[in-house]
């Protein structure tokens, strides 16, 4: 059986990205032949993947996609597959995965609803109702019950096409046997004073992830714990305002940024907390990589997953309505008290143990191919 992938544009550190490329591979081991088809491909070709790059030269974001879906219809004109997927919201799918939140919530909830009026916000806007409007046939692959809730809201009637997946953390991110070497090992490495605490923050967007909330619970902490705590951020986006933030509230010299890299799995043991106040976060991977690791978390209720560090009492989540002293009290709190911290790691551990966190991607293919094989002759 044939498939047709639909992402704008892949890139080895985005989650949307390794979450596509970790479906494609589920599909391919269940027999489905899979044509990727992007705008931009970043980083190494799989071997088992046909991936397709589609001519895009338009400038803005809006009239990019739009062309790419453009051309995309007349290559589906020319090869038939059995299915079409899409990453990225766009007319035509038969099955859409959900990764990312309502365009149209954002607008409402943040009270800019003039902008549907421009151009760039049309369109965004009627790409989401190609695949939640009332006419729309496309099946739903969505990853927190939470955006189930939201999209249903803005447009009723669309819960019924949505089929909520369970998480799917790699397995590789929990703490082995060897995960106290490990942390030696890396704060060795990065923190040479040996009483100094680091906080994580991992994650592309820094904007909609809330790094202004964390810079600025960090220059919150009191002078004897800020002087003595590093923040590393990791991700991929311009950090200029970020840094410009950090130099005005005194703590630059406490930060520091890095770009995607393959070691995370070692900062999630190495780290003393993960902060992720994230503004709008459909789910929130890595509050589950961190807390498997053993990495206490901060979060905000927002974050789709934020249900889990609650349930299973891996660390401390923020209610909405957000107020940053409510951060700033909680970060300082987690590193005062090392008892809390090992509580917190131990509950973590447990739930890596007992949740289902991990089949999300054999979920997706399983109802992929089931469906393309429906639609075989």
């Amino acid at each position: 059986m044939n498939i047709a992938f639909a992402l704008y544009k892949y890139f080895p550190y985005g989650g949307l990205q390794r979450d596509m490329l970790r479906i494609a591979q589920a599909c391919t081991s269940l027999g489905a032949a899979i044509t990727v088809y992007c705008s931009e491909w970043q980083g190494e070709q799989p071997d088992n993947i046909c991936i397709e790059i589609l001519p895009v030269s338009r400038n803005s974001n809006h009239s990019r996609n739009r062309q790419f879906y453009d051309v995309l219809q007349t290559r589906l004109a020319i090869k038939t597959y059995d299915l079409v997927v899409g990453f990225n919201k766009m007319p035509g799918l038969d099955i859409y995965y959900a990764a990312d939140t309502c365009f149209k919530a954002k607008l409402m909830q943040e009270r800019l609803p003039f902008l549907r009026h421009l151009p760039r916000y049309r369109q965004y806007l009627c790409d989401e109702e190609a695949v939640f409007g009332g006419g729309s046939h496309t099946a739903v692959l969505a990853i927190s019950a939470r955006s189930v809730e939201e999209y249903e809201k803005y447009y009723p009637g669309s819960k019924q096409r949505c089929t909520v997946l369970p998480p799917g953390i790699n397995p590789d991110r929990r703490a082995g046997a060897d995960a106290q070497d490990i942390r030696l090992r890396f704060r060795q490495a990065w923190l040479p004073a040996n009483d100094e605490n680091l906080v994580l923050m991992v994650g592309s967007g820094f904007r909609t992830k809330g790094l202004d909330r964390a810079i600025r619970a960090l220059a919150a902490l009191p002078g004897d714990i800020r002087e003595k705590t590093k923040m590393v951020v990791i991700g991929q986006d311009k950090p200029d305002a970020f840094i410009r933030l950090a130099r005005k509230l005194g703590v630059e010299n406490r930060l520091q940024f890095l770009a995607g890299r393959d070691d995370i799995p070692d900062f999630l043991q190495g780290a003393d907390v993960l902060i992720h106040p994230a503004y709008r976060e459909n789910t929130g991977t890595v509050l589950l990589e961190a807390a498997v690791a053993g990495l206490p978390v901060l979060t905000t209720a927002v974050c789709g997953y934020s249900n889990y560090i609650r349930e299973y009492d891996c660390g401390m989540v923020v209610n909405e309505p957000y107020e940053q002293r409510n951060l700033d009290n909680a970060l300082a709190a987690a590193l005062r008290d090392d008892a809390q911290r090992a509580i917190w790691r131990s509950n973590g551990l447990a739930m890596a143990a007992t949740a289902d966190i991990y089949s999300l991607f054999e979920r997706a293919a399983g109802m992929i191919v089931a469906a393309a094989r429906h639609r075989q002759p």
